[in-house]
Formats: C-alpha cells, sequence, structure tokens
C-alpha cells in the first residue's frame, strides 16, 4: 500500500508543479497517461487556484488593453 500511495503523492506534486505529464509518467513509472490520469487526483484547493491565476491572467490582459486603448474625445 506504500507503494500505492508514494505513486499518487507524487503525481499530484509533478502535476502542482508544472512538470510536463510525459515526464511525470516516466517518474511514476505508469505505463500510460491514462493509468498516469488516475493518480493525479484534483483536488478543489487545485480549481480554485487555477481559477484565481486564470483571473488574475484575464485581468491583467484586460488592464494593459484599456491602457493602450487611445481615449476619443
Amino acid at each position: 500500500m506504500l507503494g500505492h500511495d508514494f505513486r499518487r503523492t507524487t503525481a499530484c506534486n509533478t502535476e502542482r508543479t508544472g512538470v510536463p505529464r510525459s515526464v511525470a509518467t516516466k517518474l511514476t513509472g505508469h505505463r500510460t497517461e491514462a493509468v498516469y490520469r488516475r493518480y493525479a487526483i484534483v483536488s478543489d484547493a487545485d480549481l480554485k487556484d487555477a481559477a484565481q491565476k486564470l483571473t488574475g491572467t484575464f485581468s491583467g490582459t484586460l488592464a494593459s488593453v484599456i491602457a493602450k486603448t487611445p481615449v476619443v474625445k
């Protein structure tokens, strides 16, 4: 059971740190990406973090577009 837990933890941590999935699959010893995906569980905290990053990205993009838009009088 310990090896199973280690593989799951490794899969989750590599996803969170942005390691490419092809590298993570080899690192954890999974033969296929489908099996790897079963181990790489997405938590609610992961989803919240992703939503915050996207919000910041879109807000920053919108702010830069507005800043570059000429004001017509």
